[in-house]
Parts: structure tokens; sequence; C-alpha cells
């Protein structure tokens, strides 16, 4: 039975490609190994709904709670194109461990290693183990090459409570009911080393207590106290609990009852990145007014309780995160359809770097970047593609018809010798290749970036 995760790339896909209103995004596929199947994935859904949000979106609809925050810099004009040339290399296959079928099924984490000791920690999203349940896995590598368990971690380090397809017998609306992965994982700059959070794909597959591919998505955010081995447990509540909780919710309702017609539906995609003590978060909002471009919110750390997160609408964060509006970031959408996001800062250049996912026309995907100076005013330019990392993209991909397949799906970026979240000019971007419904592979390219 197709994974969820994977059912939602594939709806997604074959949204846009029917009704050709993907934003140019590349979508990555990876095989999983012979014989094992994948429920609907997180791209799939993102895709899906972004297709259908482009039909039907309202970019002047007027929100019904304006927050108050807003940013105070003066804004100047948006950055020229720079003068940038971003470029990979041709794919290297990697050693993990067996039985790792359906990773990655989310961007992937590396956390540098202390100089000549410690390996890489390698946090990977699960969509389904031996249970059916979705998780991180939690990997360790000196080569960057070849994976194993990490010493001292139960893989998967946290669950969702019940699998893709298990539903109570009414609905029940916690908001990561099925589906619980990270996204990104990283350190808190305001606590001691350590003390790590997590920003995850949540998701709920039973609406009126039916169970179905198609599903309703948060941004979750959790804790860890001991460098990522345990995490907190579920909470049976829409809101989760203080530790792990939602932090992203769409401003269209999760529905409560079985629908005739189902669609994707909220913010999903997540990953995240911090700079000085804000957690940036880009995501993809799914659903009937979807556009496919990508979204950035943003909360203080350092703060006690729960985050307030708060997302970017019309030139400022300035929506709240659960269920505020948002609009796109970025000046351009350059291609059919935006996907998969992740910010990185450029410590050659000095300048924030987006990359994500492009859909491109004629049934092509590629990766695709954009800059910043500065992610208070988000002033991105014009996206350009990465050369040499343009695939086709093949619908479908799998034995039940679904999916959709490419050679790039979740790029994710590091550079050796940086720190967490910054790259330079050299390095790897890790992605899964293959269907986004069925059979993936966990692999890598180099890359190299050139400017002024």
């Amino acid at each position: 039975m197709v994974s969820r995760k994977h059912y939602r790339g594939i709806a997604f896909f074959s949204i846009i490609l029917a009704v050709g209103l993907l934003i140019g995004c590349n979508l990555p596929i990876a095989p999983t190994p012979a014989g094992e199947s994948t429920s609907v994935t997180t791209i799939e859904m993102l895709v899906t709904e972004a297709v259908t949000d482009i039909n039907t979106a309202s970019p002047t609809q007027e929100s019904p709670k304006q927050a108050t925050q807003t940013t105070t810099e003066t804004v100047p004009p948006t950055p020229t194109l720079q003068n940038i040339t971003f470029s990979v290399g041709p794919d290297q296959a990697l050693v993990y461990p067996p039985g790792l079928g359906v990773v990655p099924d989310e961007h992937i984490t590396i956390i540098p290693s202390v100089p000549g000791s410690d390996p890489y920690l390698v946090f990977v999203a699960d969509m389904r183990n031996g249970k059916g349940q979705s998780g991180p896995v939690v990997l360790e590598t000196k080569d960057l090459k070849t994976f194993t368990f990490a010493v001292g971690y139960s893989s998967p380090v946290m669950t969702a409570p019940y699998s893709l397809t298990t539903c109570k017998s009414s609905f029940d609306p916690e908001f990561d009911l099925n589906y619980a992965s990270p996204g990104s994982v990283m350190q808190d700059p305001t606590r001691p080393a350590g003390n790590l959070i997590m920003i995850y794909e949540a998701e709920n597959h039973c609406p009126g207590g039916v169970t179905q591919h198609y599903f309703y998505a948060t941004v979750g955010f959790a804790r860890s106290p001991d460098n990522g081995k345990t995490w907190p447990q579920p909470v049976d509540s829409e809101l989760g609990g203080p530790e792990r909780y939602p932090v992203l919710k769409g401003s269209t309702s999760e529905p409560t009852v079985a629908e005739t017609n189902p669609v994707h539906m909220g913010d999903a995609l997540p990953s995240a990145f911090v700079d000085k003590k804000y957690l940036y978060v880009t995501y993809l909002f799914a659903g009937p007014r979807g556009d496919g471009l990508i979204r950035v919110a943003r909360a203080r750390l350092g703060v006690s309780g729960k985050l307030n997160f708060l997302k970017w609408y019309n030139g400022a964060f300035s929506e709240p995160g659960i269920g505020g509006l948002d609009s796109g970031v970025l000046p351009s959408a350059g291609c059919l359809q935006q996907n998969m996001a992740q910010i990185s800062y450029n410590d050659t250049f000095g300048l924030y770097m987006m990359t994500f996912v492009c859909k491109l026309q004629g049934d092509q995907a590629a990766w695709s970047f954009s800059t910043a100076t500065s992610l208070d005013r988000q002033d991105w330019t014009v996206p350009q593609i990465i050369e040499n990392s343009q695939f086709p993209l093949t619908s479908p991909c799998s034995d039940d018809g679904t999916g959709s397949s490419f050679d790039g799906w979740y790029p994710s970026f590091m550079s050796p010798g940086s720190a967490a979240g910054h790259i330079s000019q050299t390095g790897f971007v890790f992605f899964m290749n293959g269907c986004n419904t069925w059979k993936r592979t966990f692999m890598s390219r180099a890359f190299t970036i050139t400017g002024p």
C-alpha cells in the first residue's frame, strides 16, 4: 500500500501535470528497497495542495487578524541578481543500513562533528518502520559516504502514536496522530550544548475516524535535552504538550468528517534555520488556496513557554503561526512550482541562500536557488536553476499507478568544516532519488558555487 508521504507526492505531481499550475519546482523522488511500499509522501501532498491552491488563490484577501509585530528596518530595493554560478556534479551512491527503504522522507540534517574526533550525527526521516510508524532515524558517518546507526541512539527516536493507515473509532484532532518526522534538527543557541530542537512534519490522516491517503499537515516542534537521544512522547491533543506541539497551522480548517473528494491540506514540508536568536522555518501551504510558493515563518528563541511563530504575509512577519494567513517570499516564481526549500548562510559571499525543488515545463524538474541579504526583510533575488540538476519528472512511478519520480527530492546542502546551517563554495547535497510513493535511494552530489 502506498505510504502516506508517497501518496501526497503523487497526488501533487498528478495535479501539477494535469493542470499545469506547478511553479517549476524539482521534486526529489527516491526508490525504496525492493519489496517495500510506501505511503503518501509529504512531497506529494504539498505539491498537490499547492497546485489546487493556485487555482483558487486570492492574493489580495484581507487578513482576519493582523498581528502587531512588523519589521523596523528601512526597506531598501530588492537586491539585484547576484553574479553567482551554482552547479552540482553526478550522483554518488551512499552506503547505509539495510531495511531503511523509505529514507529520506524529509530534509536531511547533518550536525558537524568535532574536528578529528567524533563522526557527523545525521537525522533522517523514515516514512515507515517495521511497525508501520514514521519517525526520525539517527545515523553517523565519518566520511559522508558510509552511514551506520548512531551509537547510543535507539532509532526511531520519536514516533507518531499511530501508523499512517490506523485511526481511532471517531475523529481525533491530535496534530501528529499518523506521521511525525523531522525536516530539521539543530542546537538551540540559547540553551546549553546538547539541547536540540526539531521542526517536523506532522500529519493526521483520519478525518471522522476514517483513514485516507490525503492528510492534514501541521509543522510540529519538539525539544530534546540529551543531544537527540530522547524526545517527548505524543500528547493526545490538537495543540500537543509543553515540549511537543504544533507551531504552524494553515488558515484552512482541518476536516472533521470523512471527505468525498479529499485533498492534501495544511502547512507541510518544513525545514529550519537559526539566525542569531530567531528560528526561521520554510514550508509549503497546501489546500484550496495554495499557490505553490515557498513560505517562511519565524519565532524568537530564548523565551519562556512555547515559541510564538509569526508568518510572513504581504511584506512583514505579521500573522500568527496557528491559523494565520501567509504569502510567498520570492519575488518571482522562477518555475511552475516551488517545493522543499532550505535556507543556508554562505560564509564565503556573506549571503543567505534558499535552495528548493522546481517543477519546470515539459515534465522536468530541477533545483533552484535564490539569495538574500536580510531574513528580516526577506529580500530574495529572482531564482536561478542550479546547473546539472535538471532531470525528468515521471508519473506515475509506483505499482498502484501513483507517484512521481525525480532524481533530486529533499535536497539538503552542507559544507564540511562549516557550522550547521552554513555552507561555503563547495560541499555536498544529500537527497532522495526515485519515486515519492514507492522505491527510493539515499544519494549525494558535490556542489560548487562561484561568484563575485
